[in-house]
């Protein structure tokens, strides 16, 4: 076999490991694309899936607090700050009124969001019949002193627990703020109002109070 052969032979064998490596490179790299791509299509599902479901929950909760709304209050017994029990229809009957229920171990909610709502209170209590519905178990000397700690103006009721079920309130769900026209009719619910509205909680020397 002359020389010329053999270079003939040996420049084919190198072109077929170049074309091999070069095809496998490709194939390699197509691979990774095509990984690349069907994670980033999973990714943007995902994403898809919580978009739906973060809009689904969204639709529960309105349409939960839509069931309320236009319709007759709810009426639910308590214990006023007096020691009497009263319902809360004889209360707001005739007036409109707005109804906070709230517990006290909702730091944010009671220790940093009631007090504020004592401006609307001295604006408007002469109007409107304002009643905060405490649905922690608690006794008159724990309301006052925690009144006098807030401070709260707002006139404290002892809700039952069918102040709970009536309006169907979860612990997550304080403060809930029913408003309520004159002719007895829900107009609007607000759940959790303090939300962020506050950086820096306050100092509060309470034992059920929640850091």
């Amino acid at each position: 076999m002359n020389n010329k052969l053999l270079a003939t032979l040996f420049g084919l064998f190198l072109a077929f490991i170049v074309s091999f490596v070069f095809f496998f490179a490709l194939k390699e790299k197509s691979t990774d694309t095509s990984s690349q791509t069907a994670k980033n299509n999973v990714e943007e599902a995902k994403k898809e899936t919580k978009k739906e479901e973060d809009s689904k929950g969204l639709d529960l909760d309105e349409k939960k607090l839509s069931d309320f709304i236009g319709k007759e209050q709810i009426n639910f017994h308590g214990i006023d700050e007096t020691g009497k029990e009263v319902d809360m229809k004889s209360i707001t009957q005739g007036k409109p009124a707005v109804i906070i229920f709230f517990a006290i171990g909702d730091k944010p909610g009671t220790f940093d969001f009631l007090p504020n709502m004592n401006k609307l209170y001295d604006k408007y209590k002469d109007k409107v019949q304002f009643v905060a519905v405490l649905l922690s178990r608690s006794d008159a000397e724990e309301v006052k002193e925690l009144k006098e700690m807030l401070p709260l103006k707002i006139p404290v009721l002892l809700g039952y627990s069918d102040a709970i079920k009536g309006y169907e309130i979860s612990k997550v769900d304080v403060p809930f703020i029913v408003i309520v026209d004159a002719n007895g009719k829900v107009k609007h619910i607000v759940v959790r109002p303090e939300s962020e509205m506050i950086e820096e909680a306050p100092y509060v020397d309470h034992k059920d109070y929640k850091n």
